[in-house]
C-alpha cells in the first residue's frame, strides 16, 4: 500500500501517522492483503516522524533542480532541434490505451520492486493541477507504433516536476530519456514556470547524468522512501 503526503510542506504528528496505519490495516480484508506500507519521497523532517513510527529507509533520491532560464538548460533546449533522431522514432502524446504497454516499460526499467503499473502510472498523472504524458515511439508500419520510452511531466502555479521518466532496458543510451526530458522542460516553458525538480534514486547514475547535462543541479535536501511491514501489528 502506499501512502503519500498531500502536502509535503505538513509534518505529520505520530498520532496522525498511527492513525493512518490503523487505517491501511483495518481496511486490509477479503481480497486485499496488505504486508507492507511505502511511503512517497519525504524530505528530511517528515521522514524523521515516520522512522519514528517504525518506518525503514527504502530507499533515499537525490533531488534536482533546473531553473528554465539557466543557460545551461537554455543550450540544451536549443540543442534539442538539431539532435539526430532516426526517421521512424519520435516524440508523441501517450494515449490511455498505451498506459499497460507503458507500465511494462517501466517495471523493465525499475524492476518490479520499484515499476509501477498501468494504475499507478494514471494515478501520478493527476498529482499536480496540469500535466502530460508523452512517449517515444517506433514506428512499425503505417498504423502500428512501439513505445520505448515514457514520461510523465506536472505543473503547479510556478513549479514544473518530471514525475517519472522510463526507458526500456535494450533501448537505453540511445537518446531517449534526453529528448523525453527536453521536450517536458519546453512544455513548463510554454507555461512561464520558473523550474522544474526531478528525483532519482542517489545509485542511478545513468539518471543523475543525464538530468546533470542538461542544467539540472543537485539540492542540499535527500528525499527518503520509508517502508512498514505490517503483518507483525
Amino acid at each position: 500500500m502506499h501512502l503519500s503526503l498531500a502536502d509535503d510542506s505538513v509534518v505529520p504528528s505520530h498520532d496522525e501517522i498511527e492513525r493512518w496505519i490503523r487505517t491501511i490495516v483495518g481496511a486490509a480484508t477479503g481480497a486485499m492483503e496488505v504486508s507492507t506500507i511505502r511511503t512517497s519521497a519525504l524530505f528530511p523532517s517528515s521522514a524523521a516522524r515516520f522512522r519514528e513510527a517504525g518506518f525503514v529507509v527504502a530507499d533515499t533520491l537525490e533531488l534536482l533542480r533546473a531553473e528554465l532560464d539557466d543557460a545551461q538548460v537554455q543550450t540544451s533546449l536549443g540543442s534539442s532541434a538539431g539532435a539526430s533522431t532516426p526517421s521512424n522514432v519520435s516524440t508523441v502524446s501517450l494515449r490511455t490505451r498505451e498506459f499497460d504497454a507503458a507500465a511494462r516499460i517501466d517495471q523493465a526499467a525499475f524492476g518490479r520492486r520499484w515499476g509501477h503499473d498501468a494504475a499507478e502510472l494514471d494515478q501520478i498523472r493527476f498529482a499536480t493541477p496540469r500535466f502530460q504524458a508523452r512517449a517515444r515511439v517506433e514506428r512499425r508500419g503505417f498504423l502500428r507504433r512501439e513505445l520505448v520510452a515514457v514520461a510523465i511531466a506536472g505543473a503547479s502555479s510556478e513549479h514544473g516536476y518530471l514525475q517519472r521518466l522510463s526507458v526500456r532496458p535494450d533501448q537505453q543510451g540511445r537518446g531517449h530519456g534526453r529528448a523525453l526530458t527536453i521536450d517536458a522542460l519546453h512544455w513548463m516553458r510554454r507555461r512561464h514556470l520558473r523550474d522544474c525538480l526531478v528525483n532519482t534514486s542517489v545509485d542511478n547514475g545513468a539518471a543523475l547524468a543525464l538530468y546533470r547535462s542538461v542544467g539540472f543541479r543537485s539540492m542540499s535536501d535527500r528525499l527518503e522512501v520509508l517502508e512498514l511491514d505490517v503483518r507483525d501489528r
